[in-house]
């Protein structure tokens, strides 16, 4: 069974072009996630539904776009391969496909595999820090400059996308009925709103 997984970092990046690549791949299951790839921590897809594929031992093929999209840590990236790997998960990574190469000895398709995934999940990882440091450098050039003004948030009162600050209203509103005593949780807002309960939560933090 082909289970395809996809992910992007943020609630404002779409998965359409990972998910059309998976489903060509004749993936039977997808599951999706908008969470950093920085590490697995607190992200629920990957850690319920890999773990109902290590289950099936030996009958499971993980698929996903790229390498990075499992973590841009490497340690994260290493110890899933590993996982993979005793209970006969197979990997499959699109953008890579000569992982899928097989020489038919298995010890060195054991050890090729592991070390073009242990590569590619370096690569990764550097390409993030490599990332970060620019952003890094671009928010001194804008602070040096007077410019920088703080990461804006996506849902609020002036939100450039009109759907955001309809949802930022309808949450500021539930927030309101919340604080007069109407019993309303963080996350029932955040199902009826479609956004994370973080994102609940932030808003609620800048109204304070």
């Amino acid at each position: 069974m082909k289970v395809g997984y996809a992910r992007v970092s943020s609630t404002d990046q779409n998965l359409v072009r990972q998910i059309k690549a998976l489903k060509n791949a004749k993936c039977e299951k997808i599951f999706e996630e908008k969470q950093s790839g920085k590490s697995t921590e607190n992200r629920p897809k990957i850690d319920q539904n890999y773990r109902q594929l290590l289950r099936m031992f030996g009958r499971a093929t993980l698929v996903i776009a790229s390498l990075d999209r499992l973590s841009r840590n490497y340690d994260d990236a290493s110890d899933i391969i590993k996982q993979s790997r005793n209970k006969q998960v197979k990997m499959e990574v699109l953008d890579a496909p000569f992982l899928s190469i097989r020489t038919g000895d298995s010890d060195m398709d054991k050890f090729m595999f592991d070390l073009l995934t242990k590569l590619l999940a370096y690569m990764a990882q550097t390409e993030r820090k490599k990332i970060r440091e620019r952003q890094r450098q671009g928010i001194e050039i804008a602070k040096a400059n007077g410019k920088y003004r703080g990461i804006r948030p996506a849902y609020a009162e002036d939100a450039p996308n009109p759907q955001k600050r309809f949802i930022y209203r309808r949450i500021v509103d539930q927030l309101s009925n919340k604080a007069t005593g109407a019993p309303i949780s963080y996350r029932v807002i955040a199902a009826e709103t479609g956004v994370s309960v973080q994102t609940v939560i932030n808003i609620k933090n800048r109204l304070i």
